[in-house]
């Protein structure tokens, strides 16, 4: 992630460190939207990336799980995921704290709580996600994808023990 914006590295800072309060609020109880500080840069340097050889995303992927895990002091994995518009992923359940950072174009996401263990509160999930935008999808979750009305880009940041 190198030849990026002179205030990359703080938008990236406080990127994460959004991510985490919500984290902290929402760890393992319900699913929520985060609308992080630096989002403009953080994605634009994510796209690029995406767009560049291989290695440049296996290398983009891997800088950032280590951050993250740093920030998290947990260990963290990342994939890039891309869903075509009109298309489905078919509903997956969720078996690591995940959050879904959407990079570009937009995802219409459907979580659902599997399982009993959940407070009544907590319910199916319906949410727009759009460019800039991440959520968190708690471990034990069903999850479904549709792509909007163009390709649509995410990475997933996976929290492992």
């Amino acid at each position: 992630m190198d030849n990026l914006a002179p205030n990359f590295h703080s938008d990236l800072e406080n990127f994460l460190q959004d991510i985490l309060a919500s984290f902290r609020t929402h760890g393992g109880r319900s699913a929520a939207v985060v609308w992080p500080r630096g989002d403009a840069s953080v994605v634009q340097a994510l796209v690029a990336a995406h767009d560049k050889t291989e290695s440049s995303v296996e290398e983009t992927a891997r800088a950032m799980g280590l951050l993250f895990g740093e920030v998290l002091k947990r260990r963290v994995g990342v994939t890039y995921r891309v869903v075509p518009a009109g298309k489905s992923d078919e509903e997956r359940e969720i078996t690591a704290d995940t959050f879904a950072v959407m990079l570009q174009g937009a995802l219409e996401i459907q979580l659902s709580p599997l399982g009993d263990g959940w407070p009544a509160e907590v319910g199916s999930f319906r949410h727009r996600l759009l460019a800039g935008e991440v959520l968190y999808i708690p471990i034990g979750f069903g999850c479904t994808m549709v792509g909007q009305r163009s390709l649509a880009l995410l990475m997933e940041l996976t929290l492992h023990d």
